[in-house]
């Protein structure tokens, strides 16, 4: 079998996420939402190469059982969870799994609970039970250093009730050992995120002994790999893919956290025309005084991004997404200088060891346009597609190769 290159098992992720069978699929579940539970998905792969190895059906799949939730897979929100699990067959395939934050959002939704919380309990401190109502409190001081010895999570409805268990982590392991069919497995939540295994059982504990869930919700959480027959997905052979189109959307920087920045100085100038073999680009101002006219030569790209990363603020983890996957498109499979323009700009070879105030530079530089296709994704601004190339034309110059039209 022929390996598939990261960039080309990604597009073919979101080509299949984005045909019109599978949004076709997703709209008649949860109709003009369809887009925003698409793209989760699609984040939630940004976010995990493991997921980049499981197949697009398993991936869309998973992310329909978290939409009949109504549940996002974003994992910034932790709503919901696309898991990459090995098949009898020794390949990847992506399962659902809720998250706690997902079951507490769930049980809110019904408009019965005044608060769902769940909180650390540390060394030294003691619960104390209030033996005529019930209640639960702690009582102690915590020993340093600061250490979790359990969870207590509680409720209150809007009908006055109110209800509190606490556990400790040997009892919720003890639990996860015994409920958990996949507890075990090397990539499950209880070895990969002990914390987030805790909080969900002793939230589903508490809610399913004492509080209330929407039934059909239930159901599904008691069964996370439902059968949704009626609304079954198509193999990947039998999609139609739907092309990108972008548009220009001011929305852009608001939709990234980002405000219009004067003093960036990322000017709009037309995309110059490349020639097979270029003239070397004078890496000076402009005539009109203006040092960082776009485009922008690498040498002075480079002092531009560092510039504006001493002044700005740490990259969210969804502009960090966003930033890596604009970066994976641009470059499609050639891998070696992707790893060459990112050491050159940022200092860095893998982009994960990037520093999150650089990114935040990078993704302002890049300026994403947002697509047309309802997705609700982004692509690369032209000035910064052609920075890039002349980024990628200086390796090829300093390497002594024939420059290429990329």
């Amino acid at each position: 079998m022929t390996e598939i290159v990261p960039y080309q098992q990604y597009q073919e992720i979101v080509s299949y996420g984005r045909s019109q069978e599978v949004m076709e699929t997703f709209s008649r579940l949860v109709g003009r939402n369809a887009p925003h539970y698409v793209q989760s998905a699609i984040i939630a792969v940004q976010a995990n190469d493991r997921l980049m190895q499981c197949s697009p059906r398993s991936i869309f799949r998973s992310a329909l059982r978290a939409a009949t939730l109504r549940l996002t897979c974003d994992p910034a929100l932790g709503h919901a969870w696309l898991v990459p699990y090995k098949n009898k067959s020794g390949g990847l395939e992506a399962q659902f799994q809720a998250g706690w934050k997902g079951v507490q959002h769930m049980a809110l939704r019904t408009g019965k609970y005044r608060y769902i919380n769940v909180a650390p309990v540390y060394e030294g401190e003691e619960i104390v039970e209030d033996r005529i109502t019930g209640s639960l409190k702690i009582e102690g001081g915590v020993t340093s250093p600061k250490k979790e010895k359990g969870l207590i999570a509680s409720f209150a409805l809007l009908s006055g009730l109110q209800k509190s268990i606490y556990m400790t982590n040997e009892e919720m392991e003890e639990h996860g050992k015994r409920y958990s069919k996949g507890y075990n497995r090397a990539d499950s939540i209880w070895m990969t995120n002990k914390r987030a295994a805790y909080h969900k059982t002793i939230l589903l504990k508490l809610l399913r002994t004492y509080g209330y869930l929407d039934p059909s919700d239930a159901a599904i959480l008691d069964d996370e790999q439902p059968e949704i027959s009626d609304l079954e997905l198509p193999d990947e052979t039998e999609v139609t893919i739907v092309e990108r189109k972008p548009i220009p959307a001011e929305e852009t920087n608001k939709y990234l956290g980002f405000e219009d920045d004067d003093e960036a100085d990322w000017s709009e100038i037309e995309e110059p025309e490349f020639e097979p073999k270029p003239e070397p680009v004078a890496e000076k101002p402009k005539a009109n005084g203006n040092k960082y006219a776009r485009p922008m030569p690498p040498d002075v790209l480079k002092e531009a991004l560092q510039t504006k990363a001493a002044m700005a603020k740490p990259a969210s983890e969804k502009q960090t997404n966003l930033a890596r996957v604009l970066l994976l498109e641009h470059f499609a499979d050639r891998e070696d200088e992707r790893h060459q323009a990112q050491e050159f700009l940022t200092g860095h070879k893998s982009f994960k060891d990037i520093e999150p105030e650089m990114i935040s530079a990078i993704l302002d530089w890049m300026k994403p346009v947002k697509s047309t296709d309802g997705s609700g994704g982004y692509v690369l601004e032209k000035n910064a597609k052609v920075e890039l190339t002349m980024v990628a034309r200086r390796f090829m110059e300093d390497l002594g190769q024939q420059i290429l039209d990329i």
